[in-house]
């Protein structure tokens, strides 16, 4: 089975110092399921169950970059400081206990062959 369960699974902006958004893209899910989970932390969710989805609090949905929609185009940018913003479930199209920490930031310097993050945290 070849899944697409949303068109907007996650969102990531990349945000100037005069805090505007200047470039963007999104995963899109096509099953979410554990592809891997922190040490001591087993698997539950795949995608060979007939259709069960989820990720397993501690675990995580991963797909390549060779994916298409799964990066950001900063060709145009100038080199410098930015911010990357990341929301998950951003329009809350899976059940979740609590939503309040969809949002992860990290500090982001354009080299311009490369992109660095560094200093990353949870919340707006």
């Amino acid at each position: 089975k070849h899944y697409h369960s949303m068109e907007v699974f996650s969102t990531y902006d990349l945000i100037d110092d005069r805090g505007q958004k200047v470039a963007e893209g999104h995963k899109a899910s096509f099953c979410l399921e554990d592809t891997g989970c922190d040490a001591g932390i087993h698997r539950h969710w795949n995608c060979t169950d007939g259709g069960d989805q989820g990720v397993k609090p501690n675990c995580y949905d991963e797909y390549k970059w060779t994916i298409d929609c799964q990066w950001i185009d900063v060709t145009d940018r100038p080199h410098g400081n930015y911010r990357l913003q990341i929301k998950v479930n951003p329009n809350q199209m899976v059940a979740e206990t609590d939503y309040d920490n969809n949002i992860a930031m990290c500090d982001a310097y354009d080299y311009g062959s490369f992109l660095l993050m560094q200093n990353c945290y949870l919340g707006e």
